[in-house]
């Protein structure tokens, strides 16, 4: 499935425009492009620790662009407030660049930070030209007093029942499920084979439920936990337990097998438009627009996982043209049903072949919808006119 790109930079006034197969509108200012990330000496922490971090560390600065460099944050895209002194002296686009912050986030920002994304940045800058278009970023998430880099964090889940095997049919079975780290939010699924027989939150690391409507049988018990936030705690499963359930005193039973042939679904991509615009664009300034929404769809029954990808290729217009690298995005990603848990790809240039969404293995079936902000930074010596390009998503 591909999108055309359409974009106009006119020499006063003009609109860059994503097209053929999607429209995308350009609007400005479009974010500077990322030379990569800034690696905080710690994930997470207070937004009123002072320093907010020991240390933020960036490769050097592009050449021509080493007299000084500044570490900020702020929200995605800017304004951005000073974390430490700016260092100067010339230099830094020679060697990795490490700055000490000096103040907590809450200082930097002046006042308490809203929940959500924001960008720690390296910003480097020239004697005679001033700050470089693009800059070294790491996205962090605020959630109440603390932030994080938002890394999913690995879970175990462990089942115990009682009482044990075997029970006769009518009496209550409890099941309680341990979840490590017990700061992860969510709720465990309690399963007799592939069906869920009941559902419980998670308080304190543990999660528990009863029942009384256990069949005659024996059959396998676990528990699953489904993170609340899939870019906080990542699902896991407890191992099966071998159940038994015999049927009460004086029963007479009498067995019937019942065979049902399931075939596999459907494992698609669907693109809501196949043309997006930009708009807003002028030569040497910016254009936004959004990703027409992709929705995934993965009833296949193997709970593989899957990934989606994006390709981009040169805006070219006649023997003009722009590189990839100069559009950036920003994806997003929701479940509208079913069991899995879906992950926006990083926010980043399409230089390379980037990831919009995807879905873990054990944590991929359902239908889900993938999109993004797109940002084009226009280069100050490209003519003018309506330039195209291809995106090629490839689901896999």
């Amino acid at each position: 499935m591909s999108k055309r790109l359409l974009a106009r930079a006119g020499a006063l006034v003009g609109a860059l425009a994503l097209s053929a197969g999607v429209v995308v509108g350009i609007s400005a200012p479009a974010q500077a492009a990322s030379l990569g990330d800034v690696t905080l000496s710690q994930t997470s922490g207070s937004v009123t620790a002072t320093p907010m971090f020991a240390s933020a560390t960036t490769a050097k600065c592009p050449t021509g662009f080493g007299e000084n460099a500044n570490l900020r944050i702020g929200r995605p895209g800017g304004p951005y407030s000073n974390l430490a002194v700016a260092l100067g002296g010339g230099g830094f686009d020679q060697a990795p660049i490490t700055i000490n912050p000096n103040r907590s986030f809450q200082t930097a920002i002046g006042g308490a930070p809203a929940a959500g994304e924001w960008w720690v940045v390296m910003e480097c800058y020239s004697l005679t030209e001033g700050r470089n278009v693009d800059e070294y970023r790491t996205s962090i998430v605020v959630s109440g007093s603390t932030w994080r880099i938002p890394v999913a964090e690995d879970t175990t889940t462990a089942l115990s029942v009682n009482p044990a095997s075997p029970v006769s049919q009518g009496t209550e079975v409890a099941f309680t499920a341990a979840v490590t780290p017990a700061t992860a939010a969510g709720t465990v699924e309690f399963r007799r084979g592939t069906s869920v027989i009941g559902t419980a939150p998670v308080s304190g690391g543990t999660a528990t439920f009863s029942t009384t409507a256990l069949p005659v049988g024996t059959f396998s018990l676990s528990a699953a936990f489904v993170p609340t936030d899939a870019t906080a705690f990542k699902a896991s499963a407890s191992t099966a337990t071998s159940f038994q359930i015999t049927a009460a005193q004086g029963a007479i039973t009498a067995p019937v097998e019942i065979i049902a042939d399931i075939a596999p679904g459907a494992f698609s991509l669907v693109v809501a438009k196949s043309t997006t615009q930009l708009t807003g664009g002028t030569v040497g300034g910016t254009a936004n627009g959004t990703l027409p929404t992709a929705t995934v769809t993965d009833l296949r029954g193997t709970n593989v996982g899957w990934n989606l990808t994006g390709q981009l290729e040169d805006f070219t217009l006649g023997a003009n043209s722009i590189a990839n690298s100069k559009l950036s995005w920003t994806p997003a990603a929701a479940k509208t049903g079913g069991s899995g848990a879906v992950t926006a790809g990083a926010g980043a240039d399409l230089g390379d072949t980037r990831t919009l969404c995807s879905a873990a293995p054990g944590a991929s079936a359902g239908v889900f919808t993938c999109d993004a902000g797109l940002q084009l930074s226009i280069p100050d010596n490209v003519a003018p006119g309506e330039y195209s390009a291809t995106l090629t998503l490839t689901l896999a």
